[in-house]
């Protein structure tokens, strides 16, 4: 009999251990939500796959003009994407094209809209995939333009010697600190060549600015010209295109390699099948684009030198 007494008294010392314990344990961060996401649990990938739609899908985009143009340019996709997919979309843009193949790269953003040069820097470093490509007016290659005011006295490339003028900053981002096809006609650096220039994404931004007088040229791409300019009254007749860029490969659409299949079969599934309803074709038309068509890497790639109509 004693000796179970000793034993109950033991026991009752032994909890207030114990608690103390767990309580000074708490208190030093060992329980945070932070260290507790690093357990390793055997049921982790089941419990991932039953939540992995629980936030939007990222789409990443460089911003090629103001972050609010931007937006309204993807505006009708994203929500054409959603109520196809039956998942809510979000739209991420970045200044810098090498931070959106970062954010993929490190999964945190599950699509992108990247240039060329950007899908094949990501095909290079992690395997970036194509799931689809835009055709523009019949082709699978666009242009930059160079434009001035209709009542300028600029007609060429020459004519901007001494004037002041706006780059994509996409190039300076990309180590192209004048575009090549201006390099064969100036020969120069643009410290010599220009009064003053800038580097910007905004190119709605550009093209106010031109029509102002506040820059006599600036550099803007063909899909930012047809969205922001064509039919417009207000500018259409207040600008003019100068010149042409050498084709270049239209953006892609483009995945991680360890994408979850099921995701990438239905933005691929989606993205495709576009233009196969009215409401698809009256978004991809605000684009400026007729359809989206699947291609491989190395389709992609044989076309990079040569106009390629659809």
């Amino acid at each position: 009999m004693k000796k179970n007494v000793l034993d109950k008294g033991k026991f009752l010392f032994v909890i207030p251990l114990i608690l103390s314990f767990l309580i000074i344990t708490a208190s030093s961060g060992c329980f945070e939500d932070e260290e507790a996401l690093k357990v390793s649990l055997e049921k982790t990938k089941d419990l991932e796959d039953s939540n992995k739609y629980d936030r939007p899908v990222r789409i990443g985009v460089f911003s090629m003009a103001s972050p609010k143009t931007t937006l309204e340019y993807y505006q009708g996709f994203l929500v054409y994407l959603s109520e196809d997919t039956g998942l809510d979309f979000e739209l991420v843009q970045r200044d810098n094209p090498a931070e959106i193949n970062y954010l993929l790269e490190t999964r945190y953003l599950d699509a992108v809209f990247v240039r060329e040069d950007d899908y094949l820097q990501g095909h290079e470093d992690f395997g970036m995939e194509i799931i689809a490509v835009p055709v523009i007016r019949g082709d699978i290659h666009y242009s930059s333009y160079v434009i001035t005011r209709s009542d300028a006295d600029i007609d060429s490339l020459e004519d901007l010697r001494n004037k002041r003028f706006a780059f994509n900053s996409y190039r300076f981002n990309r180590g192209e600190v004048v575009p090549e096809y201006m390099l064969d006609v100036t020969g120069e650096s643009p410290d010599s060549f220009f009064s003053s220039y800038i580097y910007s994404n905004s190119q709605d931004n550009f093209i106010d600015m031109v029509v102002q007088g506040t820059l006599d040229g600036a550099e803007v791409d063909s899909v930012m010209w047809t969205y922001v300019v064509d039919g417009s009254t207000d500018y259409f007749s207040e600008l003019k295109i100068i010149h042409l860029s050498p084709p270049q490969l239209v953006p892609v659409f483009a995945v991680h390699p360890d994408t979850d299949e099921e995701l990438e079969s239905k933005l691929t599934a989606s993205l495709l099948g576009m233009h196969g309803s009215s409401v698809g074709r009256d978004i991809l038309n605000e684009m400026d684009f007729n359809m989206f068509v699947a291609m491989d890497h190395d389709t992609y790639v044989s076309n990079e030198h040569s106009s390629s109509e659809i």
